[in-house]
């Protein structure tokens, strides 16, 4: 499987990277586009070309991986949408142990930064969406309905706290993450009732 960084353009991998060192060690609020355009190497045009805007440069990370959330989903067969779910998160959250510390990085600035976390709130609307009209698709039923959409609403909140449990354990390596992947939907397969 390739890793989710090799599939990035490089100049807008470069730019990332440093832009999340940066935030990192300066703060989101403190860094200026300017100062990431240089650190990139390139011209205050050319990081527009790549991120609208600086919150862009965190959270199109977000968007990528809802489209590539749609279409491991998409190939995933069966009726079962906890299983397709189960299997497209492992698909989506493959990462290199190179790529861990700008996941951590990218992680804390959604939690820390309110502004981001706002941002972010907005973009997570749109995967519940996705998973809603697959639960939807593969239980023959509306996908505004409440079945479908506490199903979209449950799993992106499930995988928020599985990224939220991963960031605060520092030596938690690739498969650490996809192991809390695996119990957050076993805990959404058996349900919460202690009976």
């Amino acid at each position: 499987m390739t890793s989710r960084s090799a599939r990035r353009v490089p100049v807008a991998r470069r730019l990332e990277d440093v832009a999340l060192e940066l935030f990192a060690t300066q703060g989101f609020d403190e860094t200026t586009v300017d100062e990431l355009a240089v650190a990139g190497g390139v011209g205050r045009r050319t990081f527009f070309r790549y991120f609208p805007t600086k919150l862009d440069v965190v959270l199109g990370e977000l968007d990528e991986g809802r489209a590539g959330l749609v279409r491991a989903l998409a190939a995933e067969p069966g009726d079962d949408p906890v299983a397709a779910a189960r299997a497209a998160f492992l698909a989506v959250n493959h990462y290199a142990d190179a790529e861990l510390p700008a996941l951590r990085r990218r992680l804390g600035l959604i939690e820390d930064v309110p502004e981001l976390a706002a941002r972010a709130t907005v973009r997570y609307r749109d995967w519940e969406q996705a998973l809603a009209s697959d639960a939807a698709g593969r239980w023959g039923v509306d996908v505004g309905g409440l079945r479908a959409q506490v199903f979209g609403r449950a799993v992106v909140a499930a995988m928020r706290a599985v990224f939220s449990a991963w960031h605060t354990r520092p030596e938690a390596d690739a498969d650490a993450l996809g192991a809390l992947v695996e119990e957050a939907f076993d805990a959404l397969s058996r349900g919460f009732s202690t009976s």
